[in-house]
C-alpha cells in the first residue's frame, strides 16, 4: 500500500529515463560478447550483425528483458500519441490556413468593391464645367 501512484506521462519519462541508463550502462560496462556491439565494420554480414544481438540478449536475465520489452512498449505507445497529436495539429493548421485564405479573399474582394464605389462617388461629386 506504500506505493506511490504515478501519472501515465511521469511513469513514461522515468521508463525513458530508465531504459537510457541502461543502455548506458551497456555501452560503458559490456559483458563477453558485448564489447564489439558498437564497432561493428561492416565487413561481415548479416550473420555477424544477428550473432551481436543475440549476444546482448543473452546477457540479460529475464527481469531485465521483461522490464526492456515493457519500456520499449511505453516508448511506442507515447510515440505513437505524439504521432496522433501531431497529426491532430497538422490538420489544425490546414484548416486554420484555408479559413485564413478564404477570409483574405474576402476582405481583397470587399476592398476593391469599396476602391470602385469610392471612385464613381468621388466623380460624382466633382463639379461639371
Amino acid at each position: 500500500m506504500g506505493e506511490k501512484i504515478v501519472p501515465p506521462k511521469e511513469n513514461q519519462d522515468k521508463q525513458a529515463y530508465d531504459l537510457s541508463e541502461m543502455l548506458n550502462g551497456i555501452s560503458e560496462n559490456p559483458t563477453e560478447g558485448e564489447d564489439n556491439v558498437n564497432s561493428n565494420s561492416g565487413n561481415g554480414g548479416d550473420g555477424e550483425e544477428e550473432q551481436d544481438d543475440i549476444d546482448i540478449y543473452e546477457g540479460m536475465s529475464p527481469e531485465e528483458f521483461a522490464a526492456l520489452d515493457n519500456q520499449l512498449d511505453a516508448l511506442n505507445s507515447a510515440l505513437d500519441d505524439i504521432e496522433q497529436k501531431n497529426d491532430s495539429i497538422h490538420a489544425q493548421l490546414v484548416q486554420l490556413l484555408t479559413a485564413n485564405r478564404e477570409i483574405r479573399q474576402q476582405l481583397q474582394q470587399a476592398n476593391s468593391e469599396n476602391t470602385n464605389d469610392g471612385s464613381d462617388q468621388n466623380q460624382a461629386k466633382e463639379p461639371k464645367q
